[in-house]
């Protein structure tokens, strides 16, 4: 039997079962929604949505002129300073009243003004617009419950004009100040809010709606509208889209969810943001939803044998052979080495991976057992190697018998010596083959190959150490640090014979720095020498390296293979005139 590419099969089943069938349907539904497009319906909500924010803003707009009058015709202010002059309260009575009812009273835009006198003068003034609607029993009913919530918001406005909402009235409030910007009294207007808001009942296709200031709700439509649908509504001026429109002064930014059937306007005015959602009422829109609704459901089913084929074959083709892959790792992960899976023929790229994977089994079973009789050798070896270690071994039990010797006979000096040779060599061995150390057990073989240097020069030698006790525990190549402070003992020194030295370890928890300082200069010879030991270049036959040199060269180069290059040995000259030799570990 022929075997099939997959992604032939694939081809076939998609252009037969989903290409040709949502062709068909797509060209229906764009048939059926030519001229009626959401795009369409989007620009016709937003320009009906923006035409009514900006007349809601002239609005405000003129509110607000009509606030700041009071403060340019100067009535108010002069009658105030004539009464703080002569005392007579009956003239400023007057002179106000009759201001505010010229002014105010038949004002369709504002139902009522009110002027509040500030401490410690206790004076109020109200009227009330017929043509507007008001009645008396809206100036009583701000005396009671609102008016000494407004006098607080005023103290903090200066000379500014604020729009606020209180108990469900809407007031725009500016202080009316003296010569020297001292506020003598508030004035108060009460906005008629079915005049101001009234050019938003001309949305397009509007159903129901609310108009939010600075995160209050200051007008709902229908009057009665039901406080989850309120929350429902609050809730969607909650998107982020809309949070974060930053629209300037005067400017209205609108947005058309057409998954909600929702249209949305954000606007600032005097400072402040308004934000208004209206809910559309699809039944008015244009387009027979319930048709395009059936269009979708037959589109859905139509899809199901796609659904169903893609599956299926998918299964066969792919999912089975899978699983019999899977299976067939299982039993080499078990230790069944060489396990083979039956060839699969359905299709060309499966079965090649089906006979890979057998052909992969075998060799891994042979390289098993290349590699188990190389095991075997390599034990063989290690015997070997650790027989080459006995005589290591008999000379460091040597020391330890020596060294017993020298205490019993009171040579304290020698029996230290002895046992820091003999630290060095546990070291020099490591019977344990360890790897990497703690900084702490590195420490001790410098401590020990430090006393031996101080008897060997005695008041001579001078060696100081500054460690960070908490990088004790920390892991580090084992003798990286010993031959640096030896290199640096051997090639310090001034020009009488003294020799000092400083041992400095800092890091975190990535990092870690070790570095070695001695008294001693460096010559041109020597940076020559430190450049060749410390670069990857191979010394010729003409230089070879003696003992100190490979150690060095060894420690840079074991640090850059465990660590990378970013980590190494450096070894300068300082400012001082000293040499400072620095060990370097980035730990990734």
């Amino acid at each position: 039997m022929k075997k099939r590419k997959l992604s032939t099969g694939m081809v076939r089943v998609i252009v037969s079962c989903w290409i040709i069938p949502y062709i068909a349907v797509s060209c229906v539904l764009l048939l059926f929604y030519n001229r009626h497009s959401a795009q369409q319906l989007g620009r016709t909500v937003n320009t009906a949505m923006e035409n009514a924010g900006l007349i809601t803003a002239d609005k405000i707009y003129a509110a607000i002129d009509m606030s700041r009058q009071a403060s340019y015709d100067g009535v108010i202010k002069r009658s105030y300073e004539q009464y703080l002059r002569d005392g007579d309260e009956s003239v400023m009575h007057r002179e106000v009243s009759d201001y505010l009812s010229k002014t105010y009273k038949y004002s369709k835009k504002i139902s009522n003004t009110i002027l509040l006198y500030v401490e410690p003068v206790s004076m109020e003034y109200y009227t009330y617009s017929n043509v507007a609607g008001a009645t008396y029993a809206s100036i009583d009913e701000f005396k009671h419950t609102t008016a000494q919530a407004v006098r607080l918001a005023a103290r903090d406005l200066d000379t500014r004009t604020r729009i606020i909402e209180i108990s469900g009235h809407l007031y725009v409030v500016r202080n009316i100040v003296l010569s020297n910007y001292q506020p003598f009294a508030t004035l108060v207007m009460e906005v008629n809010k079915d005049r101001l808001f009234e050019s938003m009942n001309g949305v397009i296709w509007r159903k129901d709606g609310i108009i939010v200031l600075d995160q209050e709700v200051i007008r709902k439509d229908p009057a009665d509208l039901e406080k989850e649908r309120i929350q429902e509504l609050q809730q969607a001026l909650q998107r982020e889209e809309i949070l974060s429109v930053k629209p300037r002064e005067g400017e209205a930014v609108t947005f058309y969810d057409s998954d909600r059937l929702q249209a949305v306007l954000v606007m600032k005015v005097n400072g402040q943001l308004f934000y208004s959602i209206q809910e559309l009422d699809p039944s008015q829109m244009p387009g027979d939803r319930t048709a395009v609704l059936s269009v979708y459901i037959v589109v859905l089913i139509t899809l199901v044998p796609l659904l169903i084929a893609t599956f299926w074959y998918l299964y066969q083709n792919i999912n089975q052979p899978v699983n019999t892959l899977i299976r067939g790792s299982d039993q080499i992960r078990s230790g069944n080495y060489g396990y083979q899976v039956a060839p699969f023929d359905k299709n060309e790229e499966m079965g090649q991976l089906v006979d890979t994977f057998n052909h992969m089994s075998s060799g891994l079973k042979d390289s098993f057992n290349r590699i188990y009789v190389e095991e075997i050798a390599g034990r063989d070896a290690a015997l070997k190697a650790l027989q080459s270690q006995i005589n290591p071994h008999f000379l460091n039990n040597t020391l330890e018998i020596i060294n017993w010797k020298a205490r019993l006979n009171g040579n304290d000096d020698v029996s230290e010596m002895i046992g820091a040779l003999s630290v060095m060599m546990n070291a020099t061995l490591n019977r344990n083959n360890e790897m990497f150390v703690p900084l702490s057990e590195e420490l001790s073989y410098v401590d020990a190959y430090l006393y031996i240097i101080r008897e060997r020069f005695g008041d001579r030698f001078t060696f100081t150490k500054e460690t960070d006790e908490s990088l004790m525990n920390v892991k580090i190549p084992r003798l990286i640090i010993q031959p640096i402070v030896e290199n640096a003992v051997e090639h310090g020194g001034d020009s009488s014979g003294r020799r000092t030295g400083r041992l400095i370890v800092q890091g975190d928890g990535r990092t870690l720095m070790i570095r070695v300082e001695n008294n001693g200069s460096l010559s041109e010879e020597d940076r020559e020498r430190i450049r060749l030991l410390l670069s990857d270049e191979k010394p010729g036959e003409s230089r070879k390296l003696d003992r100190m040199s490979i150690g060095i060269r060894n420690v840079n180069l074991r640090l850059k293979i465990l660590y990378g290059q970013e980590s190494g040995l450096s070894i300068e000259e300082s400012p001082q005139g000293t040499t400072v030799s620095t060990i370097l570990i980035r730990r990734t």
